[in-house]
């Protein structure tokens, strides 16, 4: 079999912003590329409740076969009772809980809408999914989550066509952070564990970005454990070679993605109130690029001096990226039993740059960061241990003496290799 004929069914598409879109977006460009034949379904721009836009995307896949439909979205409603505007208060992954108002929202959303608040593109969704599979010879289908909901259209696209299934599984589903010590229903939580076991079982393979702490979760749900993969996200090494360094005058810090008070930073915090009192004349920036929650901004601008470069493009968070002496993660709180793997991990191994993982179990991190000699996890007990290393690597640079070290191995977790990897994966289903 040559050439494969692959249905991608995946809510974030172009100008969808953020991380969600970035990994089929690419395993689409490569599988392409390879001479195979991705066709996207998607939900139209016009309907769909994005709360990232990033246009510099849509030049990534403007030769990808995309179909687009409508959707009846539930965060439109609350963004315009939130806000008067359609999309300006469309949550990134959770409705905050700041207010009486949006505690109701969140209440509604858990125990109506299941198994998440996109559950409203599927009639949609599905009805366009007949009709592609009707009018191609597809080998293939594969849905990405979250919204996992897209998953309940890959089963009824199962039961009614027996094609081969790919379920992929970006975050997890029941087992989902922000659902943690959050009220629902005993028969919502049961209903929504009943619609991830259908998907598990039926799936022919289930992907995952992440390793052997959440597969000991699945193996409990799964009558056939074979079937779990793993294929992390990677980086584009063809643009991501193109895009120039900038050298700044500062010792550099950098951090891009979602900062919220759900993240573990109190840490790095009292490092840098540490790193404040002992050099008098510090020559340090912090450095954000992405959406970072404005309470946690003004605790950082207290101890560092701090350039918030808002939500940018994807090739400028690159550039950032390249650009720093040091990068910091911060991962959610409350993700423990799953080692849930950051997508940017990727892309800062590949700068050369040192990296902090502020995590308190990041077993699955530490595995991809073992690729490089500076990065390491630290937990709530490693004050003084990342105090020590920033220290050090600040004075080397003072003395003219840092140097970034890109990982010799790196190119395997290219996103090109890991379309291989995929490719590989949908022959040995569909022969």
């Amino acid at each position: 079999m040559n050439k494969l004929n692959i249905l991608i069914i995946t809510y974030y598409w172009p100008p969808s912003g953020g991380s969600g879109v970035q990994r089929w977006m690419f395993f689409a460009k490569y599988l392409k590329q390879f001479g195979h034949n991705p066709i996207i379904l998607t939900v139209d721009p016009k309907y769909a409740s994005y709360n990232l836009i990033d246009n510099s995307l849509i030049d990534q896949v403007k030769d990808i076969e995309a179909h687009k439909t409508a959707s009846f979205e539930i965060l439109k409603l609350y963004s315009i009772f939130k806000s008067g505007n359609k999309t300006r208060a469309i949550p990134q992954s959770y409705i905050p809980t700041q207010s009486l108002f949006d505690k109701i929202a969140l209440f509604i959303r858990l125990n109506f809408f299941i198994p998440d608040s996109r559950i409203g593109w599927n009639y949609f969704a599905f009805k366009k999914a007949k009709k592609l599979i009707e009018e191609n010879n597809i080998n293939c289908v594969i849905t990405t989550g979250p919204p996992h909901s897209s998953h309940l259209i890959g089963k009824k696209i199962y039961n009614k066509f027996k094609l081969k299934w790919i379920v992929d599984l970006r975050d997890p589903w029941a087992e989902l952070f922000y659902l943690k010590n959050k009220f629902q229903f005993n028969y919502v939580k049961k209903l929504n564990l009943k619609f991830e076991l259908d998907v598990l079982n039926s799936a022919d393979a289930i992907l995952t970005t992440v390793g052997n702490r959440y597969k000991t979760i699945l193996k409990d749900k799964l009558s056939n454990t074979k079937k779990i993969y793993k294929i992390y996200n990677g980086y584009d090494k063809i643009a991501y070679d193109k895009i120039e360094e900038i050298k700044p005058d500062s010792y550099n810090i950098v951090f891009t993605g979602i900062l919220s008070k759900n993240h573990n930073y109190q840490l790095f915090l009292e490092v840098l109130s540490l790193l404040k009192d002992k050099y008098k004349d510090l020559n340090m920036i912090f450095t954000f690029a992405g959406k970072i929650d404005k309470k946690i901004k003004n605790l950082f601008s207290e101890k560092i001096q701090l350039i918030d470069n808002g939500y940018v493009t994807h090739e400028k968070a690159i550039k950032i990226i390249k650009s720093s002496h040091l990068l910091i993660n911060f991962n959610y709180l409350n993700t423990e039993d799953t080692d849930m793997v950051s997508g940017k991990l990727i892309e800062y191994l590949a700068s050369g740059s040192p990296i902090i993982n502020f995590s308190n179990s990041a077993q699955e991190s530490n595995i991809i960061m073992q690729n490089s000699r500076k990065s390491f996890n630290a937990d709530s007990n490693d004050l003084m241990k990342v105090m020590g290393f920033i220290k050090k690597e600040y004075d080397d640079w003072l003395d003219g003496n840092y140097k970034k070290e890109i990982p010799k191995n790196i190119e395997s977790l290219s996103r090109e290799k890991l379309t291989d990897n995929l490719i590989d994966l949908i022959k040995n289903l569909v022969v």
